[in-house]
């Protein structure tokens, strides 16, 4: 493997913990590198400064949510060599990352004003949270933070130079969050 410069690559999380005696890692990244997670074989830890790359194990990769993973890293054997990259930032090729589909839909949605049919303007979309392929989006009403599942049928309409998005929630959906 050629040298790597940390230009070459995008921060996507970090080691957040030990796991078990064997020497995996609780690796935490961002929401939206979950796909690019799916089949990478690398991943670059960055330690005093510079990026030393460690190899996932065969089958070393398991999802715990979709912003967390147990990673087991090749040469990484014991709890107290794992202890030893917990807090490091952890790094991906730039080249390997896959744009989720929905990647542009999420990004676009947050900051637009949410409207209901029955209740009128609700507030400012701040959150957009994939559940396992289920939209929600969190919208910030001036009494609570309110969580809205997104589909065809719940989407009235959304002009995206207005920056809109009208709703037909459930009954009581919204409601409820106000009680």
């Amino acid at each position: 493997m050629n040298q790597i410069n940390k230009s070459d690559c995008v921060e996507v999380g970090y080691i957040q913990k030990a796991h078990g005696l064997q020497g995996e890692v609780i690796l935490a990244f961002e929401q939206e590198f979950e796909e690019t997670f799916e089949d990478i074989e690398w991943i670059f830890v960055e330690v005093d400064g510079g990026v030393v790359p460690f190899l996932i194990e065969e089958e070393g990769f398991r999802f715990r949510n979709n912003e967390s993973a147990i990673c087991k890293l090749r040469f990484i054997d014991s709890m107290i060599t794992a202890k030893e990259l917990i807090g490091c930032k952890v790094f991906i090729l730039e080249n390997e990352i896959i744009e989720s589909e929905n990647q542009g839909v999420v990004s676009g949605l947050i900051g637009m004003t949410a409207f209901d049919t029955k209740f009128g303007k609700i507030g400012l979309i701040s959150r957009v949270d994939d559940f396992s392929g289920n939209m929600v989006i969190t919208v910030n009403h001036k009494q609570a933070e309110i969580m809205i599942p997104l589909s065809d049928e719940v989407i009235s309409s959304m002009d995206e130079t207005s920056r809109e998005i009208h709703l037909n929630c459930p009954d009581g959906l919204i409601e409820i969050y106000l009680e």
